[in-house]
């Protein structure tokens, strides 16, 4: 199983845009760079929206753009996404009230289309879109700030995803080490979103290698 790396900003200053793209620079060994948009709706939260993904510069490093929107009524939003140049948009299946809808249009515009779940959500609720989407986004802490610990009851979540499904991709997100990444790959994640272990980092390249390589 091929393990990729989504690199999380939230945790940056990202009212420095100038910063923002110095950071990806140190980060070209990883797959994506990892936005999380909050709205301060769905979470308490509030980050940034359409401008950061499109004003963040990933021209000649070959990372992708991947959009987690922890947002409410996420159907109204997308399309401002999908034109920041993302490659991949997940959405949560909480916040959604159309979601098969949403999956078709972020897939009629050539972008991978991802439902996400928080913790308490069981994969019964997400059960009758498994079949439509690119991947699912496992959140293993509880959405909002950074820095929070990986809830261990998700990897169980984690090995039930992939036993129902072994060949789709699952992204996990929250509190992922160099400590637990192993773990939670040995589960059949293949998609592994930090933020605060590589950008804490004194080498964030030898961080995003410590995860792939777990």
């Amino acid at each position: 199983m091929i393990i990729s790396i989504s690199a999380s900003i939230l945790g940056l200053d990202w009212t420095d845009q100038p910063s923002i793209d110095q950071s990806v620079m140190r980060i070209t060994n990883a797959n994506f760079v990892h936005f999380d948009v909050e709205d301060g709706k769905f979470v308490k939260e509030k980050s940034f929206g359409a401008d950061v993904v499109s004003g963040t510069n990933v021209s000649g490093t070959g990372l992708g753009k991947d959009v987690h929107l922890m947002i409410k009524n996420p159907e109204k939003e997308i399309d401002k996404y999908i034109l920041a140049g993302a490659n991949m948009i997940s959405f949560h299946a909480e916040a959604a009230k159309t979601p098969k809808k949403i999956i078709d249009r972020i897939k009629a515009a050539g972008v991978r289309a991802g439902i996400a779940i928080s913790p308490s959500t069981p994969l019964k609720e997400i059960e009758k879109l498994l079949c439509d989407v690119d991947f699912i986004l496992i959140m293993t802490v509880k959405p909002g700030k950074p820095g929070q610990k990986l809830m261990k009851t998700t990897i169980k979540k984690v090995k039930e995803l992939r036993k129902k499904r072994p060949t789709i991709d699952i992204e996990v997100d929250g509190g992922i080490n160099a400590d637990n990444a192993g773990e939670l790959i040995d589960a059949g994640a293949n998609i592994l979103v930090s933020g605060s272990f590589i950008f804490n980092h004194p080498d964030p390249k030898v961080a995003i290698d410590l995860l792939r390589n777990a």
